[in-house]
């Protein structure tokens, strides 16, 4: 028997005992004709739950976990079938800035029977002295991504930086670097070793770029438009002095005297005032604690001012737009005229709710010694931090 007869042999031997490529096995008479239809062997489950602090985090997960939990079954050569569920639980903090997760796994794992465990915050997360990005423990299937470091956080971004996290905790692959040198000289991300008893990897961020994308992403996370209603008291300040400003016809002359320029630097100095009187006001000035105090010091004021500016930015605006209704409502333009000593159109009435709104900004700051201490607080990161600080697991969420 020559060498290739022995191959047909022994080919056809295996795909009598195990079947061929197919499935098929062949019947004694008609070879390979007929099909055995054996049934698909159902994949295993994998559980992923995401931990997500109240608020934007929450928010976040709960856009982005019908999305990502398709794509992640949309692989027909996936090895599991999976499931993503969420709950929204604050953990506590430590004095270095890190999140206490880890520690927790046990206690998680036996209330939820996830397979793996993402927490979603959205606090700055430090390790080593350095900002991070993601913290991932693929021994135990855990990982913790800050949203801070995703800079003008979206559910896009979120969605991709979950399924990175992911895919690295399933398979224990490191993600791969953008293969363009552009890509590589504007990455601000950087990787090292944690020094603890279990083997971690952190995804840190790196250089004054990655700084900036943390200050832009707690800026975000703070969402400054939420506190232009705690700051009713305020606003009602600000609208009565400058209503006071629309009725007052030497208000008129001077806004029609003044140069754009000036009511520009009015303009600045109105909202420059109110954002100080609401930061010392409020105690917002922040004071973190743990390590790389001075790097925190500048990045979480820095936030917490242009968070505070932005309000107040958005507060002006509302107060412009209501004073130039009511002006155009109320004031006649022939009386208008006749006060001002001549012919009036639309820049007449754009000047003088500009510097109604200007000098009701002024007025509103005295009005926001009245608004609740605590609530324009939790504005800001010092004070969720302080809490966090002081919160145990069981007062996170009774297990």
């Amino acid at each position: 028997m020559n060498l290739q007869a022995s191959w047909t042999q022994l080919g056809r031997a295996f795909v009598t005992a195990y079947g061929d490529a197919k499935g098929r096995i062949p019947s004694d008479r008609e070879g390979f004709c007929v099909e055995d239809h054996r049934e698909a062997q159902p994949r295993p489950s994998r559980v992923v739950g995401l931990i997500a602090d109240p608020g934007i985090a929450q928010g976040m997960a709960n856009k982005v976990h019908q999305k990502l939990e398709k794509k992640l079954n949309s692989d027909a050569e996936r090895q599991f079938n999976w499931e993503i569920m969420i709950d929204p639980l604050s953990l506590p903090l430590s004095e270095s800035g890190s999140v206490i997760l880890n520690e927790n796994v046990p206690r998680l794992r036996e209330k939820y029977t996830w397979d793996y465990i993402i927490y979603l915050t959205d606090a700055p997360h430090y390790e080593q002295g350095r900002p991070v990005r993601s913290v991932l423990s693929p021994e135990q299937g855990t990982a913790t991504l800050s949203l801070p470091s995703l800079g003008l956080v979206t559910a896009g971004s979120v969605a991709r930086a979950l399924e990175e996290v992911l895919a690295e905790l399933a398979t224990g692959n490191l993600p791969e670097p953008s293969p363009s040198p552009l890509g590589k000289a504007l990455s601000v991300r950087g990787s090292m070793r944690s020094d603890e008893d279990t083997p971690s990897r952190i995804d840190s961020i790196e250089g004054f770029r990655g700084r900036v994308l943390l200050t832009m992403g707690m800026i975000r996370i703070n969402r400054p438009w939420r506190l232009v209603p705690q700051l009713s008291s305020a606003m009602a300040g600000a609208a009565a002095t400058g209503a006071f400003g629309v009725f007052y016809t030497s208000i008129w002359s001077m806004a029609d005297y003044l140069a754009s320029s000036r009511l520009a630097f009015i303009t600045l100095a109105s909202i420059l005032m109110l954002s100080l009187w609401l930061l010392f006001h409020n105690r917002l000035w922040e004071k973190p604690r743990g390590h790389r105090r001075k790097e925190r010091l500048l990045i979480y004021n820095v936030a917490t001012v242009l968070t505070v500016a932005s309000a107040a930015a958005a507060m002006y605006l509302l107060l412009f737009l209501a004073l130039l209704v009511a002006s155009l409502v109320v004031i006649d333009q022939e009386f208008l005229a006749s006060q001002l000593g001549h012919e009036v159109s639309m820049s007449e009435y754009l000047n003088l709710a500009w510097l109604a709104a200007s000098l009701g900004t002024l007025g509103g700051a005295i009005g926001s010694s009245f608004d609740d201490v605590q609530s324009v607080q939790r504005a800001t990161f010092s004070q969720r931090e302080y809490e966090r600080r002081n919160l145990s697991l069981d007062d996170a969420d009774e297990l």
